[in-house]
């Protein structure tokens, strides 16, 4: 056999993938390293990997290719190494191609996680905006049947009003816009949405509680 099929021979694919970072769940499932993917499209066996979205699909040698950006030679190479599998070839990693593939798994690992970051912050900023809607909500329906002047004189709910359609338009970008567009409102938006947000919870407290005295 040469080295191919050898590294193939005595390392699964899904041993691969796991190794160099990739997160299965039970299903053999994982969001795919090779594009923008935000929930998990790619498929691990034992000695095959598919993207149903990417339509990216390999063995355990051409994921360590496409992951690394390296040929194929060098990828069964790199395997034969990390795994320590004791197939006999001449080749032998240069310093210089060891520090390229370092590299490129450091950034990739870089990338991974600042991609989770910002996965956990679009789920925390969208549960946010969905209780400052209910808060909001909430003020309208018991100042409806609280005194008119209690209205007028509310600052916070002048300003519940004033920020209801931004608030709004903010989760339709977070929960139905691209990837790109939430990206951007991060970026642009991000801390606004902080405050805003902060200042809708102490005037909907004001408001419910200065409700729930009178009552």
């Amino acid at each position: 056999m040469n080295i191919f099929e050898e590294v193939k021979a005595r390392v699964s694919a899904k041993d691969v993938a796991m190794h160099y970072g990739l997160k299965l769940n039970r299903n053999g499932m994982a969001c795919c390293p090779f594009h923008d993917d935000k929930h998990p499209s790619m498929k691990v066996d034992i000695d095959h990997y598919h993207c149903f979205g990417y339509e990216a699909h390999g063995d355990a040698i051409s994921y360590v290719a496409a992951f690394f950006g390296i040929g194929q030679y060098e990828a069964a190479c790199k395997i034969n190494e990390d795994f320590a599998l004791g197939v006999e070839t001449d080749h032998r990693l240069s310093d210089q191609e060891r520090q390229v593939i370092e590299r490129q798994r450091t950034d990739r690992a870089r990338i991974t996680d600042i991609k989770g970051h910002f996965q956990e912050w679009k789920r925390k900023e969208i549960d946010e905006l969905l209780e400052c809607e209910q808060l909001i909500e909430q003020s309208e329906e018991h100042l409806m049947n609280a005194d008119p002047h209690v209205v007028y004189v509310s600052n916070g709910f002048a300003y519940m009003m004033h920020v209801k359609a931004i608030i709004g338009y903010w989760l339709d970008i977070l929960c139905m816009g691209s990837e790109e567009e939430a990206r951007d409102f991060f970026l642009t938006d991000g801390k606004e949405v902080s405050r805003i947000v902060a200042n809708v919870k102490r005037a909907g407290e004001t408001i419910l509680g200065r409700n729930s005295k009178s009552a």
